[in-house]
Parts: C-alpha cells; sequence; structure tokens
C-alpha cells in the first residue's frame, strides 16, 4: 500500500525535528519544516547541513561504498523548506508535531493548527503522552496519531507507531505505508503510558542513574556493562543523547501513569534543574564539546546518594 502523502511538515527544528526533516527529504518528500524563530530554525538547519556533510565526507573516505555523494546532498536540502511562518504547513498532507515533551505545548501547537484550518493527518512525536489525549485537541481525531521517532532520527531503524481511541482504521493504514516509505521499520504500540519502548526503556536507564548515585558504579563503568548485551551506546551517555530533561518528563508520565516504582531518580531530577539537558545544550551526565565527550560531569562525580 502506498501512502499518497507527498508534501511534509515538520513542526520543530531541535535535535528531533530535523532529523525527521532530514529523513524525510532523504526520501524525497517535499518537506516545511517551521519554528518559532529565525534563530532556531538557522541552527536546526546547520544541523542538517553538518549532518549530510558527514554523509558525504564518509562517501568520500569509502569510495562511494557508504554515505552519499555532494549531488544528493544539494538535491536533499533543495527538498526542505525552512519557516517561522505556521501557514506554510497548511498545504501538507501530513504535520509530524515534533516539539518540547509537554501535553501543553503540544496541545497548544495541534490546536493552533486546528484553528488555522489545518485538516489533513496530523501525527506527535511525543514518547510518552497519551495520543487520545492530545488527539482530543485536533478537529479530526480520527486523523491524528502517534510518530515517535528515535533519536538520532537519520541513523535509527524504528519508528513507534502508536493509535489514539479515535484514530481510525484508513489513518493507521497511510501511516503505517508513510513510516515504511521513510524507510522506518514501523513498532506497533496501542496508547498506553510510555507506550511500548519507553515502558520498558525508561526504568533501565533510571536504574543505570541509581547505580552511578548509590556509587556502586562511575559513569563510565555503568555504560561499559550494556556492551556485554550487544548494545553499542552504554545508558549514560544514551541518557544525554536522548536528553535528560525529555527522560525526566517520560519518567513522570510512568509515575503518574503506573505508579511510584517509577519515580525518577534524585540525580537526573537534580541535574535537570541545574539546566543539565545532556549533549544538546554540552552538559549532563557527561561534558560535551563539539558533539563530543570530553569527561563527566564533576557534579556528577561528587554527587553520591547516601
Amino acid at each position: 500500500m502506498s501512502s499518497g502523502i507527498h508534501k511534509v511538515g515538520v513542526i520543530g527544528i531541535g535535535l528531533m525535528g530535523s532529523g525527521i526533516a532530514q529523513v524525510a527529504a532523504t526520501q524525497g518528500f517535499d518537506t516545511v519544516v517551521v519554528d518559532v524563530s529565525s534563530d532556531i530554525v538557522e541552527r536546526g538547519m546547520k544541523r542538517i547541513q553538518d549532518s549530510l556533510d558527514r554523509l558525504v565526507e564518509s562517501h568520500r573516505k569509502s569510495s562511494g561504498e557508504k554515505g552519499i555523494d555532494g549531488a544528493r546532498r544539494d538535491r536533499i536540502l533543495s527538498l526542505i523548506h525552512p519557516s517561522i511562518e505556521r501557514e506554510s504547513l497548511l498545504d501538507r498532507e501530513i504535520l509530524i508535531e515534533a516539539v518540547i515533551e509537554n501535553e501543553a505545548a503540544k496541545k497548544e501547537v495541534i490546536a493552533a493548527l486546528t484553528g488555522m484550518g489545518y485538516r489533513g493527518i496530523f501525527v506527535s512525536n511525543t514518547s510518552s503522552i497519551s495520543i487520545t489525549r492530545l488527539g482530543s485537541s485536533y478537529a479530526l481525531p480520527d486523523q491524528f496519531m502517534g510518530m515517535h521517532f528515535m533519536n538520532p532520527v537519520p541513523v535509527q531503524p524504528g519508528c513507534e507507531l502508536i493509535r489514539g481511541f479515535l484514530t481510525s482504521e484508513q489513518t493507521w493504514q497511510t501511516v503505517v505505508a508513510f513510516c515504511r516509505e521513510l524507510g522506518k521499520e514501523a513498532i506497533l504500540a496501542e496508547d498506553k503510558a510510555g507506550f511500548g519502548i519507553n515502558r520498558m526503556f525508561v526504568p533501565f536507564l533510571a536504574e543505570a542513574v541509581k547505580v552511578v548515585e548509590e556509587g556502586v558504579m562511575s559513569c563510565e563503568d555503568a555504560d561499559k556493562t550494556t556492551l556485554c548485551l550487544g548494545h553499542k551506546m552504554g545508558p549514560i551517555t544514551t541518557l544525554d543523547y536522548v536528553g535528560l530533561d525529555t527522560t525526566l518528563a517520560i519518567a513522570e508520565v510512568l509515575e503518574k501513569e503506573l505508579g511510584p516504582s517509577y519515580r525518577p531518580p534524585t540525580l537526573l531530577r537534580r541535574l535537570v534543574e541545574t539546566g543539565s539537558n545532556g549533549i544538546k545544550n554540552g552538559r549532563g551526565f557527561y561534558i560535551w564539546e563539539g558533539g563530543k565527550k570530553v569527561r563527566v560531569n564533576p557534579a556528577v562525580e561528587r554527587y553520591r546518594r547516601k
């Protein structure tokens, strides 16, 4: 089945939104990506440019076996249309909301586009918030569902698809087809707390934080443990990539819906309270410079839960 989608809109050009826009354009979709200011849009487009440039360099170093050539990079960029005007989204056949993991913020965006007259398929890149509740802000909740992309979007092969209580069969089938056209493996989940991936994965990450905050292991040693499981990236580094603020928000949803056994670790909360959100602002469990891990955050090194 073909999705029939040709024109894609992405709302938000942060880490997730820029990755989603890059993937959509790479697969040949005409893609508009919108954010609230020119500075944010410029930073997001630079992130996409840098990502594509790395692929071109990989292509050069591998004599064409990996990555993409410069001409393809330029074609991909030509399909991405950045804007600060939400009006530019109104002709899109599907909108992908990729703003902060906050229910009120997401509902504001959905309601605003509804008020402007948008009536196509609308999906949210939420990693934990109820699709049914978010869909209540859209004029056509039968055309609303979840597409939970994994970070970094251009690299991760899967996308979790979540059907809301009112999502129609037609919307579901169209989005499943669209997901596959993006080159992603469709992972199907129900609209329950944390869906599937984060209900399993966030408690694992939380336990890794507790191991560090209790002094059982250092960040580096906690990261090494998952090499035994075949993971390329350890849990503490994963937290910095995903975003500590995002992980905390998901953990709070899980705690609210599933009980106190899902309560987020104090160390995670302390880091977020002090603005340490991970690689996106250069400070999380580790200190990052130019996207490279430099050292363990000194505040984490000395923190031990008594």
